[in-house]
């Protein structure tokens, strides 16, 4: 999309690895956040979401994707 003003933030406890939070501002951010608040609420670890689900390419979601692989 070369999209230059979207941003994707996600949080994490370093040590435990669990989601504690994320801000995705920009284009379908409520479609985006969806897979993320599934991870909180079934207590995977960042690595767990970034590396054992499939991300679609191409697709906006790989946004996701790799704001967790950046943690």
């Amino acid at each position: 999309m070369e999209d230059t003003t979207s941003f994707a933030k996600v949080l994490a406890d370093p040590a435990e690895r669990t989601l504690l939070g994320a801000h995705i501002i920009g284009p379908q951010a409520a479609t985006l956040v969806q897979p993320l608040i599934q991870a909180m609420s079934l207590g995977l670890t960042v690595d767990q979401v970034a590396r054992d689900v499939l991300y679609i390419h191409p697709a906006l979601t790989e946004v996701v994707e790799q704001a967790l692989l950046d943690l």
